[in-house]
């Protein structure tokens, strides 16, 4: 076959590779990873020979992991193709061993951080939409098979996708073999990791050991495990709508919180909860923790459990807390307001309560025909003003806090009133409480005191009424 004929046949099936892509548009920017291996490399040359006649623009990035004594030449010959075909490039080196060290991570998986954190940054630098990575078919039938010998999931068993949020992989349909008779037809040079010749990781193994046997009892083994991928994406791509509408009903995401309605997920089939669990999760930590079977397990477990305050510690410090009928999982430092914050109030006015995201408004009212028909409510409470004259204090629950609700003789402890109505056990210790001289007067959105009720004759009444726009405190008191 002519080389110009082997050529553009290649760049044709790319550049329909691309087309699938709903990111790529006229006029898009591009990202493409450049190792200086013959992936990336051809890559590079593809992206660079299709650019004008799709009408995209593109800039290389190379990632330098110090693994290597030799890898600053990788990066020398990254940056002379980059000069010869006239393309920006930016270049970056990260201890990998190092980083690893310290995350306490394999060398591999931070690798693939470093990398992608790093491809990220210049895809936000250079204004582009999405990054290009060399990942072939090959490459996803070795994903396959080491996701199948660690258990995965039919999710897990898609392999490597065409597109995964700003990640695009322009040549996932092309094989090894392919690629290096393209860049063997045009004489282009690139470089060779010695290090991918071995047996020493789980991936260089099936490559170089396990494909080969397999070669040689199937030889045309590639073609039908395409074919059963893409029956595994269309499949996964059912499972994912189903899933959507579950978390939609479910699930909810906000400000880095997910929140579980537990009585709704338990009716829902697990492999649909777990996947709905997943996208939860990752929506939270995104791809730098890896979330799986076991996660999903654990929080079913808590979900489907009869402790109604169970906590789980999750990785990427996520912490899992269950209150009653919901559970809250979130990052650690976002799981309430540390102290008992107390604020006197000399006046009417309003007071802030920033530790719940609300305030407290104070006001006296002398004419009633400027209050509701109905003094009772969720968010306001009412005094006789001169009975409760300010001072006043605005603080949070303290151990042995009584009250004396109205309606019912005698006292009853707060911790109790907060587990009847089911407050989430750290949302207890952070909840408002009006107060004058020791007497709690209203519990905000729960209940008030029989403590200086509006009668008939009184002339001046006190209303204090929380508002805001939104919180955990503010959603439970249904603003």
């Amino acid at each position: 076959m002519a080389t110009e004929g082997y050529a553009e046949a290649l760049l044709n099936r790319v550049q329909l590779t691309l087309v699938d892509c709903p990111m790529m548009t006229r006029s898009s920017g591009v990202v493409v990873a450049v190792s200086g291996g013959p992936d990336s490399t051809a890559l590079l040359h593809a992206m660079n020979s299709l650019k004008t006649r799709l009408g995209f623009w593109i800039v290389g990035a190379h990632l330098d992991h110090k693994l290597r004594a030799d890898s600053s030449r990788d990066a020398e010959f990254v940056d002379q193709l980059a000069r010869k075909l006239g393309i920006k490039l930016f270049l970056k080196g990260v201890d990998v061993r190092a980083f690893a060290s310290d995350k306490h991570i394999s060398i591999e998986e931070a690798g693939r951080r470093a990398r992608y954190t790093f491809f990220e940054e210049v895809r936000q630098a250079s204004g582009a939409q999405t990054i290009a990575t060399g990942h072939h078919l090959d490459d996803a039938l070795e994903t396959f098979f080491l996701r199948v010998f660690r258990g995965s999931s039919l999710q897990g068993l898609r392999g490597i996708e065409l597109t995964r949020g700003h990640i695009i992989r322009p040549l996932i349909r092309l094989k090894r073999e392919e690629i290096l008779h393209y860049l063997d037809e045009q004489g282009i040079e690139y470089r060779l990791d010695p290090t991918n010749l071995s047996a020493d990781t789980d991936r260089n193994f099936i490559r170089n050991s396990v494909f080969p046997l397999i070669r040689e009892r199937f030889p045309g083994f590639r073609k039908p495990l395409e074919r059963t991928l893409h029956l595994i994406d269309q499949e996964n791509k059912l499972l994912d709508d189903c899933a959507s509408q579950v978390s939609s009903e479910a699930i909810s995401v906000s400000d880095g919180i997910v929140t579980i309605n537990c009585s709704t997920l338990r009716t829902v089939p697990l492999p649909l909860a777990g996947r709905a669990i997943l996208a939860a999760l990752y929506s939270l930590t995104g791809p730098d923790v890896r979330w799986g079977s076991v996660h999903v397990a654990i929080i079913m477990g808590i979900l489907r459990g009869s402790n109604p305050s169970a906590t789980a510690n999750l990785p990427g410090s996520i912490l899992l807390q269950r209150h009653y009928d919901k559970i809250i999982i979130s990052h650690q430092e976002e799981q309430g307001f540390e102290g008992t914050p107390e604020v006197v109030v000399t006046e009417p006015g309003r007071v802030l309560l920033p530790w719940v995201g609300a305030t407290l408004d104070l006001r006296v009212v002398t004419d009633r025909s400027d209050l509701p028909e109905t003094l009772e409510g969720m968010r306001s409470a009412y005094f006789d003003a001169d009975s409760v004259p300010f001072p006043l204090v605005v603080r949070t629950f303290r151990p042995g806090d009584r009250f004396l609700p109205w309606g019912i003789s005698g006292t009853q402890k707060l911790k109790k009133i907060f587990i009847d109505v089911k407050v989430p056990r750290d949302l207890r210790r952070t909840w408002p409480l009006l107060a004058k001289e020791g007497e709690i007067l209203w519990i905000p959105g729960i209940r008030r005191s029989r403590i200086a009720p509006v009668l008939t004759q009184s002339s001046r009444i006190l209303e204090a009424r929380v508002s805001g726009e939104k919180g955990r405190f503010l959603d439970f008191v249904k603003l």
